[in-house]
């Protein structure tokens, strides 16, 4: 008989031999598992492969942070498939005519739901340890919270997700003025310097927008001034000595502030709209005869949840040029994904000024860590 050709190979190299023979027929003829089965066998026996690879090498090989490309991937999927769901919940209403404030608020209700679902499962998330007076200072950040979250949403009942998304860019112009003159937080030149570029961006992006509304641009920016004091209370709230610690996790904070933020929400909600809420044609009645009400608003608050949850994971275990890169990027996934399914305009001065827009926005977030070593 002719010599084996793996007659003399190392053992290690003939079991991998072995192996790779034992597993290749599961790509191409399916056990009685069915497709799926097959393709998380062969997603499984990869990722082995990948890491008994990395193992071996020492670390020498290419670090890939594979958790932090997950959390990437789900943050950008989850932030595009919100955006889609909540608009096509509000259409189904009426769009600003129908019940955003409502919906806007059972948003952050049923993420709520689930925050507390993960502290009652066994096993699931730590209880915070929270006292009421942390409770307390924490209403400010929940407000803004509820503030920006609503306006959004009306925003973008009002008028496109695009041209929404666009306008909310600018939020950097807000937090600039904000921290300056409100919270005396010194704004570099070079950032000041930026915010026309940002501004002059917005503009041109609404020069020829097909579905520009007044109450569309007015309630973007009221989201942009909320979003700006929210995160400067935040920077005051997280100085509260023992206050990370008793909280425990950034999943636990943000449950907290989304269910402080929606019980917050529901005196908004009766004055704006208490009175549409029941009777013929009302959000209750709404709620039960109409599928893509239900469906949409169900899915949109738990994509909400979802990806402020992972964004948060996401970008803690990034450094502060990534967070730019990373945020810009999801701006510009999401405006342009969204227009295209929901049959948005986009035409080439609307694509142009939402470019520079978010340009400037990138240039703005990494303009003093350009500069700097320059000025050094």
């Amino acid at each position: 008989a002719p010599p084996s050709p793996h007659r003399g190979a190392p053992p290690a190299a003939t079991a991998a031999v072995r192996s790779a023979k034992a597993t290749t027929p599961a790509f191409v003829r399916p056990a009685a598992g069915g497709l799926r089965a097959a393709s998380s066998s062969a997603v499984a026996a990869a990722s082995s492969s990948s890491s008994d690879a990395m193992t071996a090498r020492g670390g020498g090989g290419v670090g890939v942070d594979v958790p932090l490309l997950v959390y990437f991937a789900l943050w950008y999927l989850g932030n595009y498939y919100y955006n889609i769901s909540n608009k096509l919940a509000l259409k189904a209403t009426g769009g600003a005519a129908g019940f955003p404030m409502t919906i806007s608020a059972l948003q952050l209700g049923i993420g709520s739901l689930y925050g507390i679902f993960l502290w009652l499962a066994p096993d699931a998330r730590e209880k915070p340890k929270v006292t009421m007076d942390d409770i307390i200072k924490m209403l400010p950040v929940a407000f803004c919270y509820a503030g920006a979250h609503s306006a959004s949403v009306f925003s973008f009942s009002a008028g496109s997700v695009s041209f929404g998304q666009i306008v909310k860019a600018a939020e950097p112009a807000f937090a600039a003025v904000l921290s300056q003159f409100v919270y005396g937080r010194k704004i570099s030149k070079a950032k000041w310097l930026c915010l026309p570029i940002v501004i002059g961006g917005v503009i041109l992006a609404s020069v020829n927008e097909l579905d520009f509304a007044w109450a569309a641009l007015i309630s973007a920016c009221l989201a942009n001034m909320f979003a700006a004091v929210k995160g400067n209370e935040n920077k005051k709230l997280m100085e509260t000595e023992g206050l990370k610690e008793r909280i425990g996790s950034v999943g636990n904070q943000f449950a907290i502030t989304s269910i402080l933020g929606f019980l917050l929400s529901i005196p908004f909600v009766l004055a704006r709209e208490g009175s549409k809420l029941t009777g013929a044609g009302g959000f209750v009645e709404s709620l039960k005869t109409i599928p893509a009400l239900r469906t949409n608003m169900i899915a949109s608050a738990l994509w909400f949840y979802g990806y402020n949850e992972l964004s948060t994971m996401t970008l803690k275990k990034t450094n502060a040029v990534t967070q730019s890169v990373a945020n810009t990027a999801k701006r510009v996934i999401v405006i342009v994904g969204v227009a295209l399914v929901l049959g948005e305009s986009l035409d080439f001065m609307k694509l142009l000024g939402c470019g520079i827009g978010i340009g400037g926005v990138l240039l703005y977030s990494i303009i003093d860590s350009l500069v700097k070593p320059k000025e050094e």
